[in-house]
């Protein structure tokens, strides 16, 4: 089994977003001894540039699996122009949070509720996967929630921990009474920080363990993917926090599998300092290294110019601490195959980021 991953660039400036594209089976075969899958869309334009990657590159306007890993816009609103563009869709993985909670089923079904009433950005992500579900149901393609007790190529969420981090959504009244200045402070606060510099060195590392809040329950309903291909297990991590992180790792042991073994692994986050920290990096990509050494592959979809935020450096030097060599979309699509993947004219090895030894705090 053949196979290649695409990560394709999304966002302009400081926004970034994950829109990824893999083909794995017999690459030189016909169609149908091949799989087409989509995870996240990025926003409007990433979709379409995504529908001409897979038209161009894997010769097909069918796509098997698609997958929404989460409600934020910059994953999902780019799947609709998939869903729309691409002539079949196999099948839309997605959860729908109005199945679940009857306040969030209330915001689309009471005209009375506005946008002003929820922060607008919280309606406008719930909006592009409530506009999926409007898509593939005209389309006749059928939707499945992705949970790890059935289906298993989902390490997390399980349907308890997604309805546990569903309570939490930013548009749930409790969550929504937070005040702006709140958010302000906040703000400031990550803004000031992030102006500090700290040195590091292969055996002195300035990532902490961040805190169970700090990301956002939206992203910890991540769909956190494993899946095999020609014999090597790719982890696809979205946003995920150490919460949901924690929780895959807890399914991977009980299936019997050792995410330290795992050669290819997504940065959840876009490479943020919120999502990890040294303990989970021990479970999920392994101890620090005696001496530097690869034998990993971690990408992760960053925006051009998000440094320092997007990926941050200290991240980027913990995962290589671990063994892994970290790769950047960076404006510019990231094409990661093996041996039996066919040549693409043109393209050439990407170049992994440096160890720095200066990062912000």
């Amino acid at each position: 089994m053949a196979y290649e991953v695409d990560f394709l660039p999304v966002g302009e400036g400081e926004r970034c977003g994950d829109a990824i594209a893999l083909r794995f089976g017999n690459l030189a075969g016909s169609r149908d001894e091949q799989q087409v899958w989509v995870i996240d869309g990025g926003t409007k334009e990433s979709g379409q540039a995504l529908v001409g990657h897979i038209k161009k590159y894997y010769g097909t306007d069918r796509v098997d699996v698609v997958v929404c890993t989460h409600p934020d816009s910059d994953h999902a609103s780019g799947l609709s122009v998939v869903l729309e563009q691409m002539s079949k869709v196999g099948v839309l993985l997605m959860h729908q949070p109005w199945n679940h909670a009857e306040d969030i089923h209330h915001l689309f079904d009471d005209e009375r509720v506005t946008r002003s009433r929820i922060e607008e950005r919280v309606w406008r992500a719930l909006q592009d996967v409530r506009e999926l579900e409007k898509i593939a149901t005209r389309k006749g393609i059928p939707i499945r929630e992705p949970f790890s007790d059935d289906c298993k190529f989902v390490l997390s969420p399980s349907k308890a921990f997604y309805e546990q981090q569903l309570a939490n959504f930013r548009c749930m009244p409790e969550v929504a009474k937070k005040t702006q200045m709140q958010r302000l402070i906040e703000a400031l606060f990550a803004k000031a920080k992030e102006a500090a510099r700290a040195a590091e060195t292969w055996f002195k590392e300035t990532l902490a363990d961040p805190e169970p809040d700090a990301t956002s329950a939206e992203n910890n309903s991540s769909v956190v993917l494993l899946l095999e291909l020609d014999g090597e297990r790719f982890l696809f991590t979205a946003d995920a926090g150490v919460p949901a992180l924690t929780e895959a790792a807890n399914r991977a042991d009980a299936l019997g599998i050792d995410l330290k073994n795992v050669r290819f692994i997504q940065v959840p986050h876009h490479g943020s300092k919120r999502n990890v920290g040294p303990t989970i990096l021990n479970r999920i990509v392994g101890p620090i290294k005696q001496t530097e050494s690869y034998d990993k592959a971690a990408y992760v979809s960053a925006s051009k110019d998000g440094q320092p935020k997007h990926p941050a450096k200290k991240v980027v030097n913990a995962f290589k601490r671990r063994g892994a060599q970290v790769y950047a979309t960076q404006g510019r699509t990231l094409w990661h195959h093996g041996s039996d993947a066919p040549q693409r004219q043109g393209w050439s090895n990407a170049t992994p980021l440096p160890f720095y030894e200066e990062v912000d705090e």
